[in-house]
């Protein structure tokens, strides 16, 4: 469904599309974490099978302005808004206890996942009892001050794979994204920029961006990033707004789980493109048959506003460093006869 717009002499204009869509016989391997296959006594895997349902829906929107004040300046906006949500409908799933064990009614690439709740020090037994109405429950190891504590989701008194959900966070893909074009021109002198954007869209950052020390050949012999030894919860900083919980490799297995704790936010709002030209009017132009005289300045990821500070918050590279994103300058002369 769709509705364009215009008016005040076209320079106001307006673009909405709004779909939904339905997905059926999706080939399904019966095979995956969690779906219901063959058990392991017939000694086969089972058949890829069309068996998934998928829901899409969303809405575009495009907003733009173009005018103009006086003689020679002229200026314009343009937004486009996009807003896209999704559902796993059916996955054949192996039947789960929990509602939240199921990937079924949650977002595609959803994230299985314990809430974190807090480090651990001689407070939190019973500030957890007081939070949630219910004892506090035993971990896959003794804690320690500084160690990460869950949230215990099914309430039987103890952590472990039954209290991980998909109920959590977002996932790799936004459900916003904008993009805007902005300018003006006066006179000679012309001025553009385009600007891209997303929210509700995280990272699950891993490997050694999670673990210090972690390395390809093993658990202690990788470096520690600066990042790490500056929020780190430490006994010299024992603060509940650290990144990290206390580095350990005895606790490792519990401090480093997958959890909301290393789900971080990556929205950002970038300045892709400013472009900056001048027409020269020279008198000596029209004696050499030239009709254009044209020097510009165009620059590319110039500048990003973001909370993601693992790397390019457009990529989906989580787990290591990887090349910087560049910028570039550009320097340019046109000329046309």
């Amino acid at each position: 469904v769709g509705i364009d717009f215009t008016t005040l002499n076209q320079r106001l204009a307006l673009t909405v599309d709004a779909f939904y869509e339905y997905r059926f016989d999706i080939i399904t391997d019966m095979n995956g974490d969690g779906i219901m296959g063959y058990p392991d006594i017939v000694g086969k895997d089972a058949a890829l099978q069309n068996l998934g349902e998928v829901s899409n829906r969303g809405v575009d929107v495009e907003l733009s302005w173009n005018d103009k004040i006086g003689k020679d300046f002229r200026y314009w906006a343009g937004i486009n808004l996009s807003y896209n949500q999704n559902e796993i409908i059916e996955r054949k799933e192996a039947p789960q206890e929990y509602d939240y064990l199921y990937q079924k009614g949650h977002r595609i690439g959803s994230r299985k996942q314990y809430a974190f709740w807090r480090y651990y020090d001689e407070q939190t037994p019973a500030l957890y009892e007081q939070t949630f109405h219910r004892p506090f429950p035993t971990h896959s190891v003794v804690l320690q001050d500084g160690d990460a504590v869950y949230v215990d989701l099914n309430g039987d008194r103890k952590i472990d794979e039954n209290d991980m959900g998909y109920d959590y966070g977002f996932t790799d893909d936004p459900e916003y994204m904008v993009g805007m074009n902005l300018g003006f021109s006066w006179k000679n002198l012309e001025v553009n920029t385009q600007w891209t954007g997303a929210w509700n869209v995280s990272r699950m950052i891993s490997d050694v961006f999670r673990r210090p020390f972690l390395s390809s050949s093993g658990n202690v012999a990788g470096g520690l990033l600066a990042y790490h030894l500056t929020n780190t919860w430490t006994k010299e900083n024992p603060s509940q707004d650290a990144k990290y919980p206390r580095a350990t490799w005895e606790n490792a297995d519990n401090n480093y789980a997958e959890s909301t704790l290393y789900e971080q936010d990556s929205k950002y709002l970038r300045l892709k493109t400013l472009t900056i030209a001048y027409n020269f009017q020279f008198p000596l132009m029209k004696k050499l048959g030239m009709s254009t005289c044209q020097l510009s300045f165009s620059g590319y990821n110039l500048w990003t506003l973001t909370p993601y500070l693992w790397g390019d918050p457009e990529a989906r590279a989580s787990n290591a460093p990887s090349y910087p994103l560049t910028k570039t300058y550009t320097l340019g002369l046109k000329l046309g006869f």
